[in-house]
C-alpha cells in the first residue's frame, strides 16, 4: 500500500554538521588569500551556496570570480567527507524508522550535488528523491526545492512534513505549502519545534500530516 504522507529533510544542520565543514574551508580560503577576517557560522547558516559565496568574494583582496571559489571549497570538504561524517544525534534512528514504516523520505539541500552524493553513504538511509541546490532555479527560501521532491514523490505538499534547522528552509517549506518541523530555536511559524532529531518519531510526525490543525504557518511548538 502507498504511502498517502512523506517527509522532506534538509541534509545541513539538520541531518548532519556539514556547515561547519564549510565554515573551515572557507575560511582556510580567506587565509589562503591573506584575508584575516573571520566568518560566523550564522553568517552562513540556511543560505544558497551562490549567494554565500558572492558575498565572501568581497572580503578577498583580489576579486576571484565565485565559481572559481567554489571549486577551491568544494575539494577542501568533498575530501573531508569522504573520510565520513558522524550524522547529528537521532537522524539515523528515526530514518531507519520512516524506512520500515516504509513513509517515503526526500533530501531537500542547498548545497550542490556532489557534496549531497558525499553525504549520502554516512546516513545509511536511500532517499526516493534528492533535491540538490544547483538542480533548482531558485534556492530557499523560494519554494521551488521542496515543491520538486514533493512532485517526485508523487505526494501533495500539504502531506509532506519538512524536517528544518534554518529559518532559510523552513520559510521555503512553508511557501511550499508542507508542514514545516523545526529542529532548532526558531522565530518562524511551524507546526512543531523540537530541540533535536531525538524528539521526532514516525507516530509524531504522522500526526502532524494527518492533523487538519496543523496547515502551513500555523504556530506552535508541539
Amino acid at each position: 500500500m502507498t504511502a498517502s504522507w512523506a517527509v522532506l529533510f534538509d541534509m545541513d544542520g539538520t541531518l548532519v554538521d556539514t556547515e561547519v565543514l564549510l565554515l573551515e574551508a572557507l575560511s582556510q580560503e580567506l587565509a589562503a588569500s591573506g584575508v584575516r577576517a573571520v566568518v560566523r557560522p550564522e553568517e552562513l547558516r540556511g543560505r544558497d551556496v551562490a549567494g554565500n559565496l558572492a558575498r565572501l568574494t568581497t572580503l578577498m583582496p583580489a576579486p576571484v570570480p565565485a565559481p572559481e571559489l567554489y571549486a577551491r571549497v568544494e575539494g577542501r570538504v568533498l575530501d573531508r567527507l569522504r573520510l565520513g561524517i558522524v550524522p547529528l544525534p537521532g537522524a539515523v534512528v528515526l530514518l531507519g524508522a520512516l524506512r520500515r514504516a516504509r513513509i517515503p523520505c526526500a533530501l531537500v539541500s542547498s548545497s550542490y550535488r556532489a557534496m549531497v552524493d558525499a553525504v549520502l553513504p554516512s546516513l545509511g538511509a536511500e532517499f526516493a528523491v534528492t533535491v540538490a541546490g544547483d538542480e533548482v532555479r531558485r534556492p530557499k527560501p523560494d519554494p521551488e526545492a521542496y515543491l520538486t521532491a514533493a512532485a517526485r514523490l508523487g505526494i501533495a505538499p500539504g502531506r509532506c512534513v519538512v524536517v528544518e534547522d534554518s529559518s532559510t528552509g523552513l520559510r521555503s517549506g512553508r511557501a511550499a505549502g508542507c508542514v514545516t518541523v523545526a529542529v532548532a530555536p526558531t522565530a518562524e511559524p511551524v507546526a512543531l519545534g523540537v530541540p533535536g532529531l531525538t524528539g521526532l518519531t514516525v507516530e509524531r510526525l504522522a500526526r502532524l500530516a494527518d492533523a487538519e490543525a496543523a496547515p502551513a504557518g500555523h504556530g506552535g511548538t508541539g
